[in-house]
């Protein structure tokens, strides 16, 4: 009877395609209400998270994607009747690049955000996985310090992940400027 079954960060996205993190943590553990903390402590992440990816969205990524647009009109207004198709594409494709590029920097921010974490989790999971021992099974106290180990792990890696948020986020918009 294992303590945790998995974990894992499901790669559903936020409106802006970006990966959330720390969606689910699938626990089988002896009590129902070290599920509800650990529910609630992922959701937190979560919530942060998507917080943080909403206001880079908004504050961001937008202005730059507003440029990208009149950039592409101008494209066209520089060609006029006569240019050349190929002109156009060239100018159009040279207008997005900023665009693609914060897009993708946020997107490697967030996946390896989303790295440290699984990689944090686990090591919780590991670390409760060898606290037990064959005689711990049908010994409820025994178990119980396993899971407020476990818990305790997991309120740290969620600390510590929340941190870490005031940072990317600057690292994500120092490649935007």
């Amino acid at each position: 009877h294992l303590l945790i079954r998995s974990y894992r960060i499901p790669q559903r996205t936020t409106p802006n395609n970006y990966p959330s993190a720390a969606k689910e943590l699938r626990v089988n553990m002896a009590s129902p209400e070290l599920q509800s903390k650990v529910n609630q402590l992922t959701a937190k992440i979560e919530g942060d998270l998507t917080s943080m990816v909403d206001e880079i969205e908004r504050l961001k990524l937008r202005p730059v994607a507003r440029n990208m647009h009149t950039c592409v009109v101008s494209c066209y207004d520089k060609a006029g009747k006569n240019g050349r198709k190929e002109q156009i594409e060239q100018c159009s494709q040279q207008c997005q690049i900023p665009y693609q590029r914060a897009g993708a920097a946020t997107q490697q921010e967030i996946s390896n955000f989303q790295n440290r974490l699984n990689r944090a989790m686990s090591q919780c999971n590991d670390d409760a996985q060898g606290m037990i021992t064959p005689d711990m099974h049908d010994d409820t106290r025994k178990m119980k310090k396993v899971e407020n180990s476990l818990l305790k792990c997991i309120e740290g890696v969620v600390d510590k992940s929340r941190g870490g948020l005031k940072p990317m986020k600057q690292r994500i918009e120092s490649q935007m400027s």
